[in-house]
C-alpha cells in the first residue's frame, strides 16, 4: 500500500508485531502496545537486515522517505547503514540553509528548488542499479580469476608443492627404516655373557610379567558426537519469535515449533495421525511404521506441546493427519516445509540449518539443562550404548516429561 501521514495515524495494533509496507523495503512498525516506527529491510553482504529509522510521530513520513533513500545510497556504496545514518535534525538544517535538495541525478551546485520525496528515486530503482553494480564487479573478479588460471603463477605453485611433497616422503621413508632397525628380533641382539646381568635381565622381565597393566573402561558414546549443526538459545528464540513474521504458512509455523518442542524426527511428526494422540493423558505414541528403528514409542506432551496441538486441530478441521497438504487428506510434503524454512534463515540472518538440526538442537539444550543422556536416549527411541553398563539408572515415564518441561522452560510462550 502507498503510506500516507492519515494511514499511519489510524493503522491499528494487533496481537503480534506486524509490518505495514510501502515499497521498495520500506514501511511502518506496529508493537501490540500500539508504539509505531518506520522501518527499511534491506540486503547486505548477502544478508536480510532491518532497520529502524524514526518514531512516529516525532519524524515525518517524507522525513523517514528521506532516511530510507540515505541508507539505500550508502548500501550501493558498499556501506552498511547499520552503522550510522546523519540524523534527520542535520538533514532539515541542510534544506534550511541552502533551500536545495540534491536528487541521484543533480550535484548539490545543479540543483535549483527542492524536490519532494515522491519525485525522488524510488527503491526498486536502487536496488536496479546496485544489482548492476554488484554485477559489474563480479565479471571484473571472474576475469582476473581466469587470468590467474591463465598466467605462469599457478604452474610454478605446482611444481613447488609437488618438489615439497616428494621431499617430505623421503624423510618419512628415512625415519621408517631408522624405526624398523630399532625393532630387530631379540635373537639378533647381543646377549650379555655374564652371569650376574642375565640374573638380573630375567628378574626384570618376571617382573614386567606380574606387573598388571590398567586397563581404561571405554567411555560412552555422547549424543553430540552425532549433531551437525546445532543452534544455540538465542538463534531457537530467534527462529521460535520471528516465524510468525516469515512468509511460511501458519501450518508450516506450528510444525516447525511442534518439531522442536517434542525433540522428535520430522519424518514422525510431519506425517502424523490424529489418532495417535491423546490430549487428556497427555501422550504422543508414535507407531512403528514411522520410527526409525521399527518399535512403537511414547512422548509425553508438555503443556506448550498441547496449546500447539489445539491451533494445529483449528487448521487441519475434519483431517485425520496434524498437517494435511493444500486440498487433500495426505500429508504435507517435507521438501515444501524444508524450502519454506530456508527463505526464513536467510530473513533473520541465521546460519544454514536442516529440518533434522532443529531435533539435534532440542536435544543440545536439555544437555545444558543438565538432563542426563541416559534419559535422552529414551526420549529418542535409541538404544544406549553398551559402555553405558548396568549401572547407569533407566529412564522413567516421569523423567522424560521432566525433560520436555524443562526445554518448554526455555522457550517462548507465545505461539
Amino acid at each position: 500500500m502507498n503510506l500516507t501521514e492519515r494511514k499511519i495515524k489510524y493503522l491499528e495494533p494487533g496481537k503480534s508485531r506486524q509490518i505495514v509496507w510501502d515499497n521498495g523495503g520500506f514501511g511502518v512498525q506496529v508493537t501490540p502496545e500500539g508504539e509505531k516506527s518506520y522501518v527499511l529491510e534491506y540486503r547486505f553482504n548477502e544478508m536480510t537486515k532491518l532497520i529502524a529509522l524514526g518514531i512516529y510521530p516525532d519524524m515525518s513520513l517524507d522525513t523517514a522517505r528521506r532516511q530510507a533513500v540515505m541508507a539505500m545510497a550508502m548500501v550501493m556504496q558498499g556501506k552498511d547503514p547499520e552503522k550510522g545514518l546523519p540524523a534527520p535534525e542535520k538533514i532539515k538544517a541542510d534544506v534550511s540553509t541552502t533551500s536545495q535538495t540534491p536528487t541521484f541525478d543533480q550535484t548539490p551546485e545543479k540543483s535549483k528548488a527542492y524536490v519532494p520525496a515522491s519525485q525522488m528515486p524510488t527503491f526498486d530503482q536502487i536496488r536496479e542499479k546496485a544489482s548492476e553494480k554488484l554485477d559489474q564487479i563480479k565479471g571484473k573478479a571472474s576475469e582476473q580469476i581466469e587470468k590467474i588460471k591463465a598466467s605462469d603463477t599457478l604452474s610454478q605453485f605446482k611444481e613447488k608443492a609437488a618438489a615439497k611433497l616428494d621431499e617430505i616422503k623421503q624423510r618419512v621413508e628415512k625415519k621408517v627404516t631408522h624405526s624398523q632397525l630399532k625393532s630387530q628380533p631379540a635373537e639378533n641382539k647381543i646377549i650379555p655373557l655374564d652371569k650376574n646381568a642375565r640374573a638380573q635381565q630375567e628378574k626384570s622381565k618376571s617382573a614386567e610379567k606380574k606387573a598388571k597393566v590398567p586397563v581404561k573402561k571405554a567411555e560412552p558414546a555422547s549424543l553430540k558426537d552425532t549433531f551437525g549443526r546445532v543452534l544455540d538459545k538465542s538463534e531457537l528464540k530467534t527462529l521460535w519469535l520471528g516465524l510468525e513474521n516469515s512468509d511460511m504458512p501458519l501450518a508450516h509455523q506450528l510444525a516447525v515449533k511442534l518439531l522442536i518442542i517434542t525433540a522428535q524426527r520430522y519424518e514422525e511428526v510431519i506425517p502424523s495421525r490424529w489418532a495417535d494422540y491423546d490430549l487428556g493423558s497427555k501422550w504422543w505414541t508414535i507407531p512403528e511404521d514411522l520410527t526409525k528403528n521399527g518399535k512403537k514409542h511414547k512422548v509425553p506432551l508438555a503443556d506448550l506441546a498441547l496449546d500447539l496441538l489445539r491451533k494445529i486441530k483449528e487448521l487441519s478441521g475434519m483431517s485425520g493427519v496434524l498437517f494435511p497438504a493444500p486440498g487433500g487428506m495426505t500429508p504435507m510434503d517435507s521438501k515444501t516445509l524444508a524450502e519454506g524454512l530456508q527463505r526464513a534463515q536467510v530473513r533473520f540472518g541465521l546460519k544454514p540449518f536442516t529440518l533434522h538440526d532443529l531435533q539435534n538442537s532440542a536435544v543440545c539444550q536439555m544437555l545444558d539443562n543438565g538432563i542426563p543422556e541416559s534419559t535422552l536416549y529414551r526420549l529418542l527411541n535409541q538404544d544406549e550404548p553398551a559402555e553405558f553398563g548396568k549401572e547407569v539408572k533407566k529412564a522413567k515415564d516421569s523423567d522424560l516429561r521432566k525433560a520436555l518441561e524443562k526445554l518448554e522452560r526455555q522457550l517462548p510462550k507465545s505461539y
